[in-house]
């Protein structure tokens, strides 16, 4: 796995580049196992649709074109959630801790509270002071906390009307969030999905003094992570 930079900044692992960009086919209702829903008149059962969920189309090359920062690549997002991958740099976040916990951190002023639903993978501390830094929409309003553990809980995407198949507004908790459906909601087959989202449990909010203490901390050991093995 290789680290990517755009004029001299570090672009996040879970970053999308426009030579990724995949035009996406348009929505039509179908009847599937669970009822109707939305899907791709030629949807490929392997790679379109997961968790019942129909979802966004994106090819992998990272480093092709230029780097989205307003975009997050969806295969990227999932492989980071379901492997407990940084989302700056890419490397594992497991075994840098010796509690185990994770490091969390979502845009906005609010507190992470407990049981909150994230589509954000885990981040190292010196990651994150490095997001905060170079990230306008971080460096107006963030939080942290560790957190224990984060199950699967759904995923976050655009939900469709079921009778004229219209994209339906955002419903995000966070600045930037896209609607998050439960995994056991019937929504979810209506819903064109673009990330993974688990729930935060067992969590204790890191404050901004705390998070440059943790990522000096970091520094001064080298524990950043281990570099994962897959691309």
């Amino acid at each position: 796995m290789k680290e990517r930079y755009w004029r001299g900044m570090r672009v996040a692992y879970v970053t999308s580049w426009t030579g990724e960009f995949v035009r996406q086919p348009r929505v039509i209702e179908i009847e599937g196992r669970g009822g109707k829903g939305i899907g791709f008149r030629n949807e490929d059962p392997v790679t379109d649709r997961r968790d019942e969920a129909l979802w966004v189309r994106a090819a992998i090359a990272p480093g092709r074109g230029q780097p989205a920062f307003h975009r997050v690549h969806t295969l990227r997002q999932k492989r980071a959630i379901e492997h407990s991958l940084c989302q700056v740099c890419g490397l594992t976040v497991l075994g840098t801790r010796t509690d185990e916990r994770t490091l969390h951190l979502l845009g906005g002023a609010a507190p992470i509270t407990e049981g909150e639903t994230a589509a954000a993978p885990p981040v190292h501390p010196l990651c994150a002071v490095e997001s905060i830094e170079d990230c306008p929409p971080l460096g107006r309003g963030h939080a942290a906390a560790l957190v224990k553990y984060s199950p699967l809980w759904g995923v976050a995407g655009v939900v469709h009307d079921p009778v004229t198949l219209a994209p339906l507004p955002h419903t995000g908790a966070r600045p930037g969030d896209l609607t998050h459906v439960h995994i056991s909601d019937e929504t979810i087959r209506w819903t064109l999905a673009s990330h993974t989202v688990v729930s935060l449990h067992g969590v204790t909010p890191v404050g901004t003094d705390e998070l440059h203490a943790m990522a000096e901390g970091a520094r001064r050991t080298g524990a950043a992570g281990r570099r994962a093995d897959a691309p």
